[in-house]
């Protein structure tokens, strides 16, 4: 008889009212026997709360009252469900993805019984164009690179198979609720960015793989996230981020010429960045 472990299905909320409805309409038509799903409101100011409390009464939701960000919004529901003996999975999922699979719980859970039920998984992630976005994470540690395997190739690539990767993206993923509660969920150095790849990083220092899985796919409406002013913002966040994750990735030595290498080459992307920006208009 087949295994079908419970997954609680969450979803990071803010201001999503744009995004919302079509990311829960395709999470209701999922064809899985034992999931739930929970969203966490970050404080929204839209409608969006109160629309998901009408249009979808069986979604949990905890309402927090500000945006706390990626990761502590998340480790807010890590935190209440830490006892709760009833969620063996995550399916730790954005508010501005739509699961055009049905039978992707059921793909994931075939994933968990082939390649071991204690990794993380994820399928690949497709753009709005139905391009890939992420075919599995690239990590040069000592530099903070991350790549997104096969961004803007066509779906029919053909080397993307199911796979062990660097890291999983946090636009979808699939992880054990144990391992959640015993890496003490996502690290709250990080507000924006690399909160991900440093789970799986630490999740790789304790024997735990990380996997992209071919066989399904959602779609991430990636420019719902970020537009207008804001795209600027990102930038920042991003660097910030990404010299915490060289900080307290790297030893000390290394981790000052490598720093003055960023700060360098800082400007530089700012303008590549800008000039794409303009040039998209």
């Amino acid at each position: 008889m087949k295994n079908f472990p419970h997954i609680k299905i969450l979803i990071l909320n803010w201001n999503g009212m744009d995004v919302i409805q079509k990311c829960l309409e395709s999470v209701s038509k999922l064809k899985y026997n034992n999931y739930s799903v929970c969203m966490i409101d970050n404080g929204s100011i839209d409608e969006s709360l109160a629309y998901v409390k009408e249009k979808f009464p069986d979604v949990e939701i905890l309402a927090l009252d500000k945006n706390y960000g990626y990761s502590k919004g998340y480790n807010f529901i890590f935190k209440k469900y830490i006892n709760n003996t009833e969620i063996d999975y995550y399916l730790i999922l954005n508010n501005d993805t739509v699961l055009c699979d049905t039978n992707l719980l059921n793909v994931l859970n075939n994933s968990l019984e082939k390649y071991g039920n204690n990794n993380i998984y994820s399928p690949t992630i497709l753009d709005n164009n139905k391009k890939i976005w992420f075919g599995g994470g690239k990590l040069i540690k000592l530099l903070g690179y991350t790549k997104h395997i096969g961004l803007n190739k066509m779906l029919n690539f053909g080397k993307y198979k199911t796979r062990k990767i660097d890291y999983i993206s946090g636009c979808c993923m699939l992880i054990k609720k144990d391992l959640i509660d015993q890496l003490g969920g996502f690290n709250e150095n990080y507000t924006m960015y690399y909160e991900d790849v440093d789970l799986c990083i630490r999740a790789k220092n304790n024997n735990i793989d990380s996997y992209i899985v071919d066989d399904t796919k959602i779609i991430h409406n990636f420019s719902s996230s970020f537009s207008g002013k804001f795209k600027f913002k990102k930038i920042f966040s991003k660097f910030k981020s990404l010299l915490m994750f060289i900080y307290l990735n790297n030893k000390f030595i290394l981790f000052i010429p490598v720093l003055l290498f960023h700060l360098v080459l800082f400007p530089v992307y700012l303008i590549i960045y800008s000039m794409k920006v303009i040039f998209r208009k």
